[in-house]
C-alpha cells in the first residue's frame, strides 16, 4: 500500500481502536462529520487493509488460562544448517505447540520470543521442559512470567 492515510482517518481509526463496535452515526458526532462519510472512509479503511475482520479480547483467567510467560529462545544456527532446518522452521513447530499464544523471530541475544498462556505454574513447566525445550535446534531458553497485565 503506497497510499498514507490522513489526520481524520488516524483519528476515525483511534475510535475505532477504543471501541470498534462504536455506531457510525456516534463517530459522526464525535467527528463532526456527516455519518455517510464516516461510513465511506471506513470502507475504505477496509479496502486498504488497514481494518479488516473483527476480534475478540478473551478474559485469560476466566478460560481457564491465567499465567501469561514470554519466553527467550535461543538456537544453535549451526546445529540447524546440519539438519537442513532454518530459526523459521523451529518458530513453525513452537508455533505448532497449544498453549502457545505467538512467535517472533528476533535479533539480540535471544533468535526468538515466544509468548504462552497456561492454567498455572505446573501447567507451564510442562510446556516449557516437555514440549519447547524438547524441540530439536533449541540450545537454552530463559523465561519471564507476566505478573501484571495493561
Amino acid at each position: 500500500m503506497d497510499k498514507k492515510i490522513d489526520e481524520t482517518d488516524l483519528e476515525l481509526l483511534k475510535l475505532l481502536e477504543k471501541n470498534a463496535k462504536m455506531r457510525i452515526h456516534t463517530i459522526s458526532r464525535k467527528m463532526g462529520m456527516p455519518a455517510s462519510t464516516i461510513h465511506h472512509r471506513i470502507r475504505k479503511l477496509e479496502e486498504d487493509g488497514l481494518i479488516s475482520g473483527y476480534t475478540i479480547r478473551k478474559n485469560y483467567p476466566l478460560l481457564g488460562l491465567g499465567m501469561k510467560a514470554h519466553v527467550l529462545v535461543f538456537v544453535d544456527i549451526a546445529m540447524l544448517k546440519k539438519m537442513k532446518r532454518t530459526q523459521r522452521d523451529v518458530a513453525s513447530d513452537i508455533r505448532n505447540l497449544d498453549a502457545v499464544q505467538s512467535v517472533d523471530i528476533v535479533t539480540g541475544d535471544a533468535d526468538l520470543l515466544v509468548t504462552v498462556r497456561a492454567k498455572d505454574m505446573e501447567a507451564f513447566q510442562t510446556i516449557l521442559l516437555e514440549k519447547l525445550q524438547s524441540i530439536e535446534g533449541i540450545t537454552k531458553t530463559k523465561t519471564m512470567i507476566v505478573v501484571s497485565e495493561s
